[in-house]
């Protein structure tokens, strides 16, 4: 009786098929591309979840078992025929494992930056629509790195929004600065804790005027006005009391200072070895 040879799109069980049809370069890359990686990890993943092993795997496919962990193990970039026969084997679902390797195909596609002259880069893979895409649709990986830069530039926007109240404004504000004071003007401060001081500053380029009240609610102890005169709040050149309170009372304080260069002035408020930051 004749042997009967088993065959499975156009190929025998005796004729194992290539490796892959792809150029050394283009598989190569292919291979080690985000989508490559996560293709071969599925392809392990789904083999693990079969329970199948590379003996079993090899005689419901046409691949040759060392083709096969090449495959699985991520050394070699297999065919579109294999991933999808490897998934029937498994009893998966090829879809999403197809699409990984047309994305890996992609990026193996891409000629290196230092070969694509300048009429190769105006009609690169990334940019160009094929006659089988729609038109104005760019390509799949087009898409996905124009959606993460994207999102990037939003992150980054609302990144620094946050950050825009603690951003460095003029010595005459509540943040050091480098940048050249303002030649006149006036703010208001309140530096408040259980006691607080509250009043205005008002200055010119040689001199600042701070006039306000430290009140002390209920404190077991006396709070303190604090004057500071520097270029840099945190980092007082020159510190001075304006008034203090004990508890339960209240003390207003006018005070005129002499400014150097590029300095500006500070109030906080101490109380019980505690104090508020430079307003």
């Amino acid at each position: 009786m004749a042997a009967r040879v088993r065959r499975t799109g156009g190929h025998s069980m005796g004729q194992r098929r290539s490796d892959t049809s792809e150029a050394p370069r283009q598989a190569a890359v292919a291979l080690t591309s985000s989508a490559g990686r996560r293709l071969a990890g599925e392809l392990r993943r789904i083999k693990q979840a079969s329970g199948l092993s590379f003996t079993r795997l090899e005689a419901r496919t046409n691949y040759s078992r060392a083709s096969l962990e090449r495959y699985v193990n991520g050394k070699l970039f297999p065919s579109r025929d294999a991933v999808g026969d490897i998934a029937q084997a498994c009893g998966a679902d090829s879809r999403p494992l197809l699409e990984l390797w047309d994305d890996a195909l992609e990026a193996g596609a891409q000629p290196p930056p230092d070969m694509a002259s300048p009429a190769e880069a105006a009609t690169s893979p990334e940019t160009a629509v094929s006659p089988s895409e729609e038109p104005g649709r760019a390509p799949r990986a087009a898409r996905r790195r124009l959606f993460l830069f994207a999102g990037l530039g939003l992150a980054l926007l609302a990144l620094g929004l946050a950050l825009l109240p603690f951003s460095p404004l003029s010595p005459f504000g509540s943040e050091p600065s480098s940048k050249a004071a303002p030649t006149s003007g006036c703010r208001d401060y309140k530096a408040e804790m259980r006691a607080y001081s509250v009043g205005t500053v008002c200055w010119t380029s040689a001199r600042a005027t701070v006039t306000g009240y430290v009140k002390n609610p209920d404190g077991t102890g006396k709070a303190v006005a604090q004057l500071c005169i520097s270029n840099q709040p945190n980092v007082c050149s020159q510190t001075m009391e304006l008034a203090a309170a004990g508890p339960g009372g209240t003390s207003r304080y006018r005070r005129t200072v002499t400014l150097p260069a590029g300095h500006g002035v500070w109030v906080r408020t101490c109380a019980q070895d505690l104090c508020t930051q430079w307003d």
